[in-house]
């Protein structure tokens, strides 16, 4: 990672103002970039900021994590808009039987701060706040013969398998994705 960036878990007072920004992010991923994702171009602040207030909404009642990638600069202070640089999120599972579970669902980074270092941050960090929780096993699927799928496999994350048109994407269609899973040793509590 860019020595001059830091990983910090989305706090609703610190970070609330971002919501915009990190819409903007999401939309740029998805619209220059293809990637797959909740919805399809064209992409209003109609879509976008409800989807997003729920997901903070489930960070802050203890079902998901977000970890922003900042740069150091902001460390102690609300960072501006353009400050963010990425974002990764992990849903925990809410069932008994599932009480060890994460999934990742999302690690994006601004175009303007990608081969740095960031995505491996945010996913450690994610890691790290996971087995902090008690999670063993995290899950992530990706785009298939996509840098997400590459990166995960760098990451040590093991291939359950494939699905062929997995995913509606514009403008090719449909899109493959790949199946990983990652266990952990949870941290003591």
């Amino acid at each position: 990672m860019a020595a001059s960036s830091l990983t910090c878990v989305f706090s609703q007072d610190q970070h609330g103002h971002l919501v915009p920004y990190i819409a903007a992010l999401h939309a740029s991923c998805i619209t220059l970039d293809h990637m797959v994702g909740p919805f399809l171009p064209p992409l209003t602040n109609e879509k976008l900021l409800p989807w997003w207030k729920e997901r903070i909404a489930e960070a802050a009642g203890g079902t998901r994590i977000i970890v922003l990638l900042l740069p150091e600069a902001s460390l102690g202070k609300k960072p501006a808009g353009p400050d963010l640089r990425g974002l990764a999120m992990l849903k925990l599972s809410e069932s008994e039987t599932g009480s060890f579970r994460g999934h990742i669902d999302a690690v994006l980074v601004d175009r303007r701060h990608r081969r740095q270092g960031g995505a491996r941050a945010l996913v450690a960090a994610l890691e790290y706040e996971a087995t902090k929780r008690g999670r063993s096993l995290l899950l992530v699927d990706t785009e298939t013969d996509s840098v997400a799928e590459t990166a995960f496999k760098k990451l040590g994350y093991t291939e359950i398998g494939k699905v062929p048109h997995f995913s509606r994407a514009l403008p090719s269609g449909k899109k493959g994705e790949t199946f990983f899973y990652k266990e952990f040793v949870p941290a003591s509590s």
